[in-house]
């Protein structure tokens, strides 16, 4: 008998939520056959069996969310489930709400904290804020589970009393704001939305940011662009496509924005230049990574991140696809946005926003001549314990030297 875990599918995933089982109980399945698919924070993905044999329970049903390592299936002969302690795992928990499954079915993620019943999520605050769950009591079902709301009360609580106050180093992921008071309605936010909501707070709390903005001139870029698509307009190089390339020559050239502040209190500098791409999706935000850059053509870059970006909108990007970046851009200027600061993509040390390309009036270098140019305004988002302001405008000196000469990026 094995049980199929549910996988840790990406650095961040914590826990996930089964979206469909792709064979029923007593089918026959085959190892590397897939068995399920899973919804995570970042994508669906279907998961294979690591056993051949036959699926003899399924533990966990569609809508059901439960954290990484939890066994959510059997596959063998066995006819009852596995037990904790000597219990049989009864009482299906209803569709859609988080589950915790006994310590014997999966590996510890979080520590238990004896025998509290408790949610994954309020676990994982618990940790972070250094509170014993033993102190507190539970609000959800029947009184007898911590949830969220709990640890957060708690340690609102803890905050007004000087004497308990919270570790320096703790990250609050716990929302912050009010009670609504007017009218309207409450709904659950997404997975990725709950992500995307504690990946925020752990940057702006965690990242000591600071931002530097420079204005550069199109008009080359452009022109360049209208003359690549002329030539190939089945495989449109877009001005993202471009930035893109752009990053990876200046992050070649100023290595110390390609870097990271390790969790041991290092720096470390990577090699290549895996660069992340914000993508507006129904759900929320997801950063696709087109790696290698530096090594890359400018229509490969291209190609690429088209392939990638149709994959975060449908919904399809592998956890591979969409981890281990380097550096990030954001692009809002298709919306009209001139300037906006982003926030920075944990672990890395560095974000590039880009504004919209305008057309204005310039007074031109050494004459009092009035010229129409294309330009466009980015910021980059830094992280200070890595970077210091003139290593920021260092590079983006070095990007708007590239985007105002482009034609380098084609050799």
């Amino acid at each position: 008998m094995a049980e199929i875990l549910m996988p840790k599918m990406g650095d961040g995933m914590e826990e996930g939520t089964i979206n469909a089982w792709l064979k029923k109980e007593g089918d026959e399945v085959v190892s590397g056959e897939p068995i399920a698919e899973i919804e995570t924070d970042k994508a669906n993905v279907e998961i294979s069996a690591y056993e051949t044999g036959k699926l003899t329970k399924i533990l966990i049903q569609v809508g059901q969310t439960v954290p990484v390592g939890a066994a959510i299936g059997v596959i063998g002969e066995a006819s009852a489930l596995p037990v904790s302690n000597g219990t049989s795992v009864v009482n299906p928990v209803k569709e859609g709400t988080v589950v915790d499954i006994p310590a014997v079915s999966m590996p510890v993620v979080v520590g238990l904290q004896g025998r509290v019943k408790a949610s994954p999520l309020a676990r994982r605050m618990a940790k972070e804020l250094g509170i014993d769950l033993t102190q507190l009591s539970g609000s959800g079902e029947g009184n007898t589970r911590i949830v969220a709301k709990d640890v957060e009360a708690f340690q609102a609580n803890r905050t007004t009393a000087p004497a308990k106050a919270a570790p320096a180093a703790a990250t609050v992921l716990a929302s912050v704001g009010g009670t609504p008071t007017g009218t309207g309605e409450t709904f659950k936010p997404s997975k990725m939305r709950e992500a995307i909501a504690r990946r925020t707070l752990q940057s702006t709390q965690g990242i000591p940011h600071f931002y530097v903005t420079m204005l550069i001139e199109m008009d080359r870029v452009l022109k360049m662009i209208k003359n690549l698509n002329a030539d190939n307009p089945e495989g449109k190089i877009t001005v993202n496509d471009v930035i893109v390339k752009a990053c990876a020559v200046a992050l070649k050239r100023v290595p110390e924005v390609n870097a990271t502040w390790a969790s041991d209190g290092t720096i470390f500098r990577y090699a290549e230049a895996h660069i992340g791409i914000a993508v507006a999706i129904d759900e929320g935000l997801i950063i696709p990574v087109v790696r290698n850059c530096e090594t890359k053509s400018l229509r490969n870059i291209s190609g690429e991140a088209k392939s990638l970006i149709a994959k975060a909108r449908n919904n399809q990007l592998k956890p591979e696809e969409y981890s281990g970046g380097t550096f990030s851009i954001s692009n809002l200027g298709m919306m009209g946005v001139d300037e906006f600061l982003a926030i920075i993509n944990p672990p890395e040390a560095a974000i590039l926003a880009i504004g919209g390309v305008s057309r204005d009036a310039v007074v031109l270098p050494d004459s009092d001549e009035i010229a129409i140019r294309s330009r466009m305004k980015v910021t980059l988002s830094a992280d200070h314990r890595v970077l210091d302001g003139l290593t920021a405008a260092r590079f983006l000196q070095e990007v708007k030297k590239v985007l105002e000469a482009p034609f380098s990026l084609l050799s």
